[in-house]
């Protein structure tokens, strides 16, 4: 019996060294990056090509190969034939494992494999979900290299399956700025773990940002610097160092703070917590900028059954001086509230869109018919749309002066919910196209007054039953949505991946909190979510307010 299971044992060693192990060469990536997961413990080390092996093999191998990006997939570049070109980092297609299948010519000189993309990463490491069931056949041809057959033709790029991907590939933010410089604005995109540090650098100092979002941002970074080699190096003492061109010390004291504020920021997501900017080895003198926060107050803002609103404390309602009066005035169905407090956008029972101010005044800013939840913007401006007329998206200063908003959700039939980020620079909306109901997000782009929305991208293709929609945090969207009867919370990242739970049942709106998340059911019922538990602290609640940021 010991002997039997020693034989196991060792089976599954080596197994498991047949596809792992520890990663030996790439950039300097010292810490633990944004994810916990054991698996940056370790990188694919996967197989080379087994002696007379078959095409179908050949291509199998190397697609498997494509988890193994150490020394820029040195092991897949072992099944092409001598002077063959293919480039591994022009995009990942994430496909699912129970679909991939291959097939040969009968003279073995070329193979497809059928594969069904669930998303893909382009060369800059963004990422984009697929329309379910998106089919796509890859073609490959071979000939006989030395009496084995290798690869002489084959699409750039690699192909993963959706459970490898993760294990291989890691996410960053790249920091941008709002136009104003005053907020922090993560770019969220997927790198080789390997190769984070030095492809966060990359991107930050010599890339763009993702084409949906590149209108609504900024950089400190001149188009025309770039970095010097292309690796993060530590220095003896810990601290990670970019080396930039001497044209770098040409550049003013506050945009160099500006860059060394978006290199610690970018960095950080890496897991580097210490950065340093240098030209020929001499550091830059810089110092990281004060920007604005985007949590959320911890007190969720509420209008109670008896019509008192403010700051929920316990089991009292805080008021918010005159806001609170003018709010409760307008007997609202629904409430979103600026980060200073000083204006709330509601929606009224008669169904239009009102402000309330910090003086106790209401203006009557929207009177269309079929108007769903507003929100507002970092500059206090409130944004309201038909829910039939997406394209009609306005807004609206607090005294009542409206701007229409160009490029506002295309081809969108019907639009449920929406929500500007707290930076201000980017809208989330439940939308409804050939009679599916998506989650877009748009950057908010800002020239000489006029206002647009950027190209939409898509966080999910298919989301039916959605109904409300809040941004959870920089980088999450959270989304509610009723199926049978059950109610369901989706967090999806706006770079690619997300989570489901189960929430109360009869949910009817999602706010984000400052460490959890809140919900309101038809009851009256508010919960708090920290972890996978749902958490019942007050009842009596007709209005959850969506807080763009905090009061205090």
């Amino acid at each position: 019996m010991r002997r039997a299971l020693t034989l196991v044992c060792l089976t599954l060693v080596l197994a498991l060294a047949a596809c792992t192990g520890l990663p030996t060469t790439g950039y300097v990536n010292p810490g633990r990056g944004p994810q916990s997961d054991d698996a940056q413990a370790f990188a694919f080390v996967p197989d080379g090509p087994q002696d007379d092996a078959t095409p179908t093999e050949i291509v199998e191998g190397f697609l498997r190969a494509g988890s193994g990006p150490a020394d820029d997939w040195a092991t897949a570049k072992l099944f092409l034939a001598p002077g063959t070109q293919w480039d591994p980092r022009a995009r990942v297609t994430i496909d699912r494992l129970a679909d991939r299948r291959a097939s040969a010519a009968a003279d073995g000189s070329s193979v497809s494999v059928s594969v069904t993309a669930t998303a893909e990463v382009d060369a800059a490491g963004a990422y984009a979900p697929t329309a379910s069931g998106t089919a796509e056949t890859l073609s490959f041809a071979l000939t006989r290299v030395d009496d084995q057959w290798r690869i002489t033709s084959a699409p750039d790029g690699v192909v993963l399956y959706e459970e490898v991907f993760p294990t291989v590939y890691q996410t960053a933010s790249i920091a941008y700025f709002d136009p104003t410089f005053s907020f922090i604005v993560p770019d969220v995109r997927w790198f080789p773990r390997a190769l984070v540090a030095s492809r966060v650098a990359t991107a930050l100092v010599e890339g763009q940002p993702s084409t949906w979002l590149a209108g609504a941002v900024a950089t400190a970074f001149p188009d025309e610097l770039s970095l010097v080699g292309r690796s993060v190096t530590l220095s003896q003492n810990g601290v990670a160092q970019v080396q930039l061109p001497q044209a770098a010390l040409s550049l003013d004291r506050t945009r160099l703070d500006r860059m060394q504020t978006q290199l610690v920021r970018s960095l950080a997501t890496a897991g580097i917590s210490d950065v340093q900017m240098t030209v020929d080895g001499t550091p830059i003198a810089a110092t990281e900028v004060q920007v604005r926060v985007t949590r959320v107050d911890p007190s969720p803002a509420v209008l109670t059954t008896a019509g008192v609103f403010g700051s929920l404390a316990g089991d009292a309602v805080e008021p918010i001086g005159a806001l609170s009066d003018a709010v409760e005035s307008l007997a609202p169905v629904a409430v979103a509230l600026e980060a200073d407090g000083s204006l709330a956008a509601v929606r009224t029972p008669q169904g239009a869109v009102a402000s309330a101010l910090a003086d106790g005044r209401t203006f009557l800013l929207d009177e269309r018919a079929g108007l769903i939840t507003p929100s507002i913007d970092a500059e206090g401006v409130v944004w309201s749309v038909p829910a039939t007329a997406p394209t009609q998206l306005r807004a609206i200063t607090p005294e009542g002066v409206p701007r229409d908003v160009g490029n506002a959700w295309p081809d969108a039939a019907e639009i449920t919910a929406m929500q500007i980020s707290r930076d201000g620079t980017r809208i989330a909306a439940v939308v409804t196209v050939s009679g599916n109901r998506e989650v877009w997000v748009a950057g908010i782009e800002r020239l000489n007054g006029a206002i647009d929305l950027g190209p939409p991208h898509v966080l999910s293709f298919s989301k039916p039953g959605s109904f409300d929609l809040a941004w959870l945090d920089d980088t999450t969207v959270g989304v509610l949505s009723r199926t049978d009867g059950v109610s369901t919370l989706h967090q999806l990242g706006v770079g690619g991946g997300g989570t489901d739970a189960v929430a109360p049942e009869g949910t009817r709106t999602l706010a984000a909190g400052s460490t959890s998340v809140r919900v309101l059911d038809d009851q009256g019922r508010l919960f708090s979510r920290r972890g996978s538990s749902w958490t019942l602290i007050a009842s009596d609640i007709r209005v959850l307010a969506a807080q763009q940021g905090t009061t205090s």
